[in-house]
């Protein structure tokens, strides 16, 4: 192939695409709600712009904040036709600082300042002040802090009865409440805290679509959650957030009790040396890939743009690697809820994953996932949907599904045609908005298979304006059978225009 050749087919495939083209965009879009997005009107900006789900982060913001939020996403979204999912975010045991005074403060390299357990007191430049745990009970001389995800760097330097005098390697500006670390001490928290068990109680009662919980351990952190949402009567989905060293020690067992995870680069990057964290992130993309678990890439994806109105070279080439690698999600945290340009963060998100997907693997993703169709008979339903829209060269594929699990198994595949998820069930309606390249469509329920086929069939028909004798191939259980049993799939013309 000569370059001039090359360089056409690089420039055709790398235009600008077109608002038609961007709602195909398979890869989901995390957008974390907050000062900057929560408006009405930004709202709807981050939806138009391609949000699919709104992350509301609980270590933030009072129950009533959260509340007009999620009553706001909901009624608008209702008002765009759009199915948008809810993640409620617990905070975790995640060790923060205290309110700041003026909310930021700066702190200089070489500057000494003093570790203490938070009191109620506002943190400055002279002392900081921790909570969940004291300082001076998990640091020694010469161990290393880490503040805001280890842009600021501190080292103690001598041990006092009730603080730490530590040294700044690294200063920038403190803010309020953000994380800090200690990578050198061992310090034992559990999963889930009070205020996580509170948050959840108000989760479950408003009806969010899924929960995050924070610094996973083990397979027995996501079964304790399990059991309190089932008890309460609530479907909302558990996304395990991968952040401690232990929890890629129990991985298999983590992901196999979950609904999705998250990679949160941030804490994990604290955990590891930095140097590991690419081939970590693809590690765990791989792992739930195989599973068909949805997989979100989390922290810094577009940090540049909390300020700067253009992301760089290096977080394009960052966000077009989680896509190409495999991530069914790709996440924004503080570049919406705190960003100077909210709705600017998403449609690039928007516009570089859509690009990444044109260079997809399909071929190699498939060598990825050898044997994990045999696992179950659904799990070989799905795969065998995936085929028949290749040989037949169907216009869609169709997921019939009570749950979205027919639809999450399709999409664990990776098909090439266009895949709608079919549900008369509003939460599984939202919570497919979150799996690789599902577009949801609420439809009406049938008392015979036949019969629910032709609904599917002319809903999708007449939404994309398909013509007379387009193929589609259509999945899921039969209307007798237990939700989540996929056991059926046929290739049908649609007919009804």
């Amino acid at each position: 192939m000569t370059s001039d050749v090359l360089s056409s087919q690089l420039w055709t495939r790398s235009s600008s695409p077109d608002e038609d083209s961007l709602k195909h965009r398979r890869t989901k879009i995390v957008a974390t709600l907050g000062p900057s997005s929560r408006s009405p009107e930004r709202i709807r900006e981050l939806i138009q712009g391609g949000a699919n789900v709104f992350r509301l982060n609980f270590s933030h913001g009072s129950h009533e904040e959260h509340l007009a939020v999620l009553q706001d996403v909901r009624r608008i979204s209702g008002e765009m036709g759009a199915w948008i999912a809810i993640l409620q975010d617990l905070s975790g045991p995640k060790i923060r600082i205290s309110n700041v005074e003026g909310d930021f403060c700066p702190i200089s390299d070489n500057d000494k300042i003093n570790l203490r357990c938070a009191d109620g007191s506002l943190s400055n430049a002279q002392t900081i002040f921790v909570e969940t745990v004291n300082p001076f009970q998990v640091l020694k001389p010469g161990h290393h802090i880490l503040l805001a995800d280890g842009l600021l760097e501190l080292v103690a330097e001598d041990i006092k009865a009730d603080h730490v005098v530590c040294r700044v390697v690294k200063g920038g500006r403190i803010r309020s409440r953000v994380g800090i670390a200690f990578p050198d001490s061992h310090v034992d928290l559990p999963a889930t805290t009070k205020k996580d068990l509170h948050d959840l109680e108000w989760g479950i009662k408003h009806g969010v679509d899924f929960v995050a919980i924070s610094f996973v351990r083990s397979a027995e952190d996501i079964i304790k959650l399990r059991h309190i949402i089932n008890d309460k009567g609530s479907t909302a989905g558990i996304i395990a957030k991968i952040e401690r060293r232990a929890a890629l020690e129990n991985i298999e067992e983590i992901i196999q009790a979950s609904d999705g995870l998250m990679v949160a680069r941030g804490d994990l990057g604290l955990e590891v040396p930095l140097e590991q964290l690419p081939m970590l992130q693809r590690r765990l993309i791989e792992e739930a890939n195989f599973r068909g678990v949805p997989v979100i890439v989390a922290t810094q994806m577009m940090h540049s743009m909390i300020t700067s109105v253009r992301p760089t070279r290096a977080e394009v080439s960052d966000i077009a690697a989680a896509v190409m690698g495999g991530a069914d999600a790709v996440m924004l945290s503080d570049e919406t809820a705190i960003g100077e340009h909210p709705q600017e963060c998403v449609k690039y998100l928007s516009r570089i994953s859509l690009a990444a997907e044109q260079s997809f693997a399909f071929e190699e993703y498939k060598l990825r996932l050898r044997k994990s169709d045999s696992a179950t008979v659904p799990d070989a339903v799905a795969y065998a949907a995936c085929a028949a829209g290749v040989k037949v060269s169907a216009a869609a594929i169709i997921a019939c599904t009570e749950t979205g699990t027919s639809a999450r198994l399709v999409a664990k595949y990776r098909p090439q045609q266009p895949l709608y998820g079919l549900s008369r069930k509003p939460t599984t309606l939202r919570q497919m908005a979150l799996y690789w390249g599902v577009r949801p469509i609420s439809f009406e329920s049938a008392d015979t298979h036949i019969d629910e086929i032709d609904i599917a069939l002319r809903a999708v028909q007449q939404r994309e304006e398909l013509p007379n004798g387009s193929r589609a191939v259509v999945t899921g259980g039969r209307a007798t059978q237990t939700p989540g049993a996929t056991s059926v799939v046929e290739v049908r013309e649609m007919n009804y225009r």
